[in-house]
């Protein structure tokens, strides 16, 4: 049985979001040139793995990651942090560049930044990396129920 999507996620959930296809996208410079949406507006989720979980952390786009606040709200040793490779997307039935805070996967910390709450109608992953998901902040964080922290770097 595969994992729901993202998308079918929010259905299930009953939140109002939209979704668009778009050439595939890997990079920052991808996603300047495919979505030409407001740099404000999208939410990058980076994904992390222990020996036990997953860690999920969402966060402004140009916002730069801090492995050590990332560990501290997730509650692990920075030492034991280390980003999720393709074999580890895989297992979240998510695609490099696709990577979404939407998950059902059990064993998993999803940590979204302070600012995410307010940040409005965002753009995040969709598990693929040429599907993109427009969603309220304030919904995904009331259906996600993230430990939010500052993670910046």
């Amino acid at each position: 049985m595969s994992r729901p999507t993202p998308g079918q996620i929010l259905t299930a959930a009953g939140v109002p979001f939209s979704s668009f296809t778009h050439a595939p996208i890997r990079t920052y410079e991808d996603i300047e040139r495919e979505l030409k949406l407001p740099a404000e507006r999208l939410l990058k989720t980076l994904a992390f793995r222990t020996e036990d979980r997953f860690i999920l952390v969402s966060m402004p786009m140009l916002t730069p990651a801090g492995y050590g606040k990332i560990a501290k709200a997730a509650g692990v040793s920075r030492a034991k942090l280390r980003r999720a490779g393709e074999d580890d997307l895989a297992e979240l039935g998510m695609a490099p560049g696709g990577i979404s805070p939407l998950t059902e996967i059990a064993g998993r910390t999803v940590v979204f930044h302070t600012t995410v709450p307010d940040m409005g109608t965002v753009y995040c992953g969709s598990g693929r990396d040429d599907e993109t998901i427009e969603v309220a902040a304030a919904s995904l964080v009331e259906l996600v129920r993230p430990v939010l922290h500052d993670v910046a770097g």
